[in-house]
């Protein structure tokens, strides 16, 4: 790290809830290990309340899909280059990119360029497709901190630092959650638009507008199906902020105005444990569902273009977390041509009229297997990426001075030699 780096200054970036999450849990564990520690860079909510001081709002990192990303671009290169200025100047003794691969590894190259080491927070998904990152993760990150067991390997093999650190949801979350506790700590019998009779169904849309704008529609359409069979069941909802529920309430009422939904705002996990059955996007909700012991579905669609591209780089044939953990489809996915209303709602019918004691079970086995302190195993390998930088920049200090000293010593001679 550069000579005048803070050694109790840490930047970290995240870009949606899930990264908020994480890097909350390392900030209080960094806290811990150094109680003069201060935070910079981007975050949400968690991570502000943990004392980082936020550049931008997180909101703007969080897009996904090739038109969406095209018309936040030049927002989000100003935030970039904004973030880069600010990081060099305040020269921190760590870089901590969470998730967001395309924005955080071109931040970490920046500023690796500028001898401050990088550690990257959830490998990028190179085992499943464009497997040539590796040279730019490589060239950006000193560590990489792996949610999945299997991803060390992986990095083992291109010769790169990889440690698994599990997910800090899986040692947060207990192994068995009461479904009743949770319903009433959302007092979900006085906040539900309808009057709970029979099932609770949670609908999961994520927290990006252009995924709930994309997948939203499609739920409505499902629900509307659902209802039809299981007249009595009731449909809730869970999201991150007040500007996401009007959202969702103002698409609802477009699609579905006949239908009742009833939006939570915060809360994600009792909202999750006091349903019978979910339907959600990819993406870390799936990981926190399954954690609830909550059957569920995955549902995804992109647009056709995206959808093409995809096909021709991914490498594997199962898209949540979940079924990645294990290896085998634990639940089941609907993506592009099968995500239908008419499959969906099949699906959830089933779960919902199901006890799904097989699917709880494996839920459980695989949250045993994730279980162990995330926070503290992320903040050791920080820690001693901080230590390895220092000794290689010390190392270097001492072989610079010595070379200077030969240098002068031949100068001394040489002059010496001069008549």
């Amino acid at each position: 790290m550069p000579l005048s780096a803070n050694p109790h200054l840490y930047a970290l970036v995240a870009g949606e809830p899930s990264g908020d999450t994480l890097g909350a849990g390392l900030m209080m564990a960094i806290k811990r290990r150094d109680p003069l520690a201060e935070f910079i860079g981007i975050g949400g909510p968690k991570m502000i309340h943990q004392g980082l001081h936020s550049c931008a709002n997180m909101d703007d990192l969080a897009v996904m899909g090739i038109t969406e990303v095209l018309l936040k671009l030049p927002k989000i290169l100003k935030i970039r280059t904004r973030l880069v200025k600010n990081i060099l100047e305040a020269k921190p003794c760590v870089y901590i990119g969470i998730d967001l691969p395309d924005f955080n590894l071109y931040v970490e190259q920046k500023v690796k360029n500028e001898e401050i080491p990088t550690v990257h927070y959830v490998s990028p998904s190179v085992w499943a497709w464009r497997e040539g990152r590796i040279t730019k993760i490589k060239a950006a990150c000193d560590e990489i901190l792996a949610l999945l067991p299997f991803e060390p390997e992986f990095y083992a093999k291109h010769q790169m630092s990889c440690t698994y650190v599990g997910h800090t949801l899986a040692n947060m979350i207990p192994l068995h959650v009461s479904q009743q506790n949770a319903r009433e700590r959302i007092s979900l019998e006085k906040s539900s638009v309808e009057p709970v009779k029979d099932k609770v169904m949670a609908i999961l849309p994520g927290s990006r507008k252009g995924i709930i704008t994309k997948m939203l529609p499609i739920y409505a359409h499902t629900v509307r199906l659902v209802k039809k069979k299981l007249p009595n069941t009731v449909f809730i909802c869970t999201v991150p902020s007040y500007k996401t529920a009007e959202l969702v309430k103002d698409l609802w009422l477009e699609v579905a105005p006949d239908l009742s939904l009833t939006v939570f705002v915060g809360n994600t996990q009792d909202v999750i444990a006091s349903a019978d059955a979910a339907l959600l996007t990819c993406g870390t909700i799936a990981l926190e569902t399954m954690l609830l012991k909550t059957p569920f579905a995955v549902a995804y669609k992109v647009s056709a273009i995206s959808a093409l591209i995809a096909r021709r780089l991914l490498k594997i044939d199962t898209y949540s977390l979940p079924n990645l953990i294990a290896k085998n489809r634990v639940v089941k996915e609907f993506i592009q041509e099968k995500c239908t209303s008419k499959n969906l709602s099949d699906e959830m019918v089933n779960l919902l009229n199901s006890d799904n004691l097989l699917m709880k079970k494996q839920f459980t086995d695989i949250h045993q297997c994730m279980r162990c302190n995330s926070d503290e195993l992320a903040c050791d390998a920080v820690f001693k990426v901080i230590s390895n930088h220092a000794k290689k920049q010390a190392e270097k200090e001492l072989l610079e001075k010595q070379l200077q000293v030969n240098q002068d010593a031949s100068k001394q001679q040489a002059d010496k030699k001069q008549p």
